[in-house]
């Protein structure tokens, strides 16, 4: 089957054709319970099995025999096609058990350098899935029946993404636990420069830390500590960065790291958020760096500015602040989400009120399978039962990604506690509590720390803990289990 061009009507590559093929397809049979039956129809397992073991075989599918199946067969012929495409295409997925699949390499290294399975033949981009919404499993929706996900033109177009190399990558087992360590960084508004101004008929107000020598000093013992504890992965809060901070982080993560794994665990380090660069106004922005090169790995603008009002400023006890009306935060806004894919999962930074202001990013997050959320805050003490934990459960139970909650103790210093009651925490760790999705159920972890240069720790004194990635025991059952002579990872 060929166009008015003569080139064939559907891609060979099967990343593109499923992308071809998926774009295609009604949304009707995936709202009711029609694809539901396909999905459990063996005639159509055995079919897709079929053009599964072409795809893994060649490396491609026939174009005309893809139209062949869509003539004869319209949707159910599209679904079909699309289950055994997504079978060979887990054999090209570094989040899948497979492996052993030759004539896929071209697949697996497209996505490598170019950050997407699919090729230039379509639009937007094909990723393949390492998070499964942490919900029960039920009737599935359009894209919870694969292994891929599927992100449009649109969506791609607001998402910086991208694969971390291998020779970088810390290369997380996906089977350990990986300790997360957390530190206050501001201990009270002494380690914060926070100053209220009119700007365009508005009151706003700028938010930075002090670059002190102790300031400085803290820093060298949070990543002493962070070694000493074994954590991974870290977290700073927001407001605890500046651009002459940021290059004391790089230059102490560098120079105090080890190629001992067992001393020097630490890889990667969200070194907090800030007003960086010359911008007026600036973005607050949060960096990402691996602890063994300085590099920095994910650079994300916060997408939402946060208003104080005045009840707010009156509670945290904010120095100079108006006794009425409100202050915006002086920053400019992001426009893209960016993405980082490693054996840890696919990262992705949230900076406080955007946690809350999900209009700004949730569709494109949702539609790339995000497995791990970083979120630095600037705000009152963690509280159980409050925002922070209600969009946590949000994210676990939509995205199926763990959530790292990361705070200061400066507004904290500042509260009396007869005006905040119940425990305070600087860190909240949440995530699936069951991979096999069998109930709604997320894992809550609150940590504490004393200091601005302690280590959140839980009541066992234990640092918390997230797993690699979110989807490694909820495979699909059409995915095979070796059955073909395929080995599993």
């Amino acid at each position: 089957m060929q166009d008015q061009l003569g080139a064939p009507a559907y891609p060979a590559a099967p990343a593109d054709l499923f992308v071809r093929l998926y774009d295609a397809m009604s949304d009707d049979v995936f709202q009711d319970w029609t694809a539901t039956g396909w999905y459990d129809d063996p005639e159509v397992r055995a079919a897709a099995d079929a053009v599964a073991e072409i795809v893994i075989e060649r490396g491609e599918f026939d174009p005309d025999e893809t139209a062949r199946i869509v003539r004869e067969q319209d949707d159910r012929g599209r679904f079909t096609l699309l289950l055994g495409l997504d079978v060979a295409l887990a054999h090209a997925s570094p989040y899948s058990p497979y492996y052993d699949a030759p004539a896929l390499v071209g697949t697996l290294v497209t996505y490598l350098t170019e950050g997407r399975f699919n090729g230039p033949e379509t639009e937007g981009a094909l990723l393949p899935r390492c998070a499964f919404p942490g919900r029960p499993s039920g009737r599935r929706t359009k894209a919870e029946f694969f292994g891929v996900h599927r992100i449009t033109k649109a969506e791609w177009d607001r998402i910086d993404h991208r694969v971390l190399p291998a020779v970088h990558d810390p290369h997380f087992n996906r089977d350990e636990p990986v300790a997360v360590g957390c530190a206050p960084v501001l201990e009270t508004f002494d380690d914060v420069e926070l100053t209220f101004e009119e700007r365009h008929g508005m009151t706003v107000y700028r938010l930075r830390p002090m670059d002190t020598a102790g300031i400085r000093s803290r820093i060298k013992t949070i990543i002493r500590r962070l070694d000493e504890s074994g954590a991974r992965l870290a977290v700073m809060p927001e407001s605890s960065l500046s651009d002459s901070l940021l290059e004391h982080w790089k230059e102490v993560a560098f120079d105090t790291a080890g190629r001992d794994r067992e001393r020097h665990p630490l890889r990667f380090l969200l070194v907090g958020t800030g007003p960086l660069g010359g911008e007026d106004p600036p973005p607050n922005r949060a960096v990402l760096i691996d602890r063994w090169t300085g590099r920095e790995l994910l650079v994300q603008d916060k997408l939402s500015g946060f208003t104080l009002d005045a009840a707010q400023m009156r509670l945290w006890r904010l120095p100079d602040a108006p006794a009425d009306g409100t202050a915006d935060e002086y920053s400019r806004p992001g426009s893209k989400v960016t993405v980082l894919d490693s054996s840890l999962g696919r990262l992705a930074v949230l900076i406080c009120e955007d946690l809350s202001r999900s209009i700004e990013w949730e569709r494109e997050l949702l539609a790339c399978g995000i497995s791990h959320l970083l979120v630095p805050i600037f705000s009152k003490p963690i509280l159980q039962f409050r925002w922070e934990q209600q969009g946590a459960e949000r994210q676990v139970t939509g995205l199926g990604t763990w959530v790292t909650v990361a705070n200061s103790l400066a507004v904290g210093a500042a509260i009396p506690d007869d005006e905040l009651s119940g425990p305070r925490y600087t860190c909240l760790v949440a995530g699936p509590a069951s991979l096999s999705r069998t109930a709604y159920a997320t894992e809550m972890q609150f940590g504490s720390a004393g200091t601005g240069g302690e280590l959140g720790r839980l009541r066992t004194s234990a640092l918390p803990r997230v797993l690699p990635g979110a989807a490694y025991d909820a495979w699909h059952d059409h995915w095979p289990d070796g059955k073909r002579g395929v080995t599993p990872r």
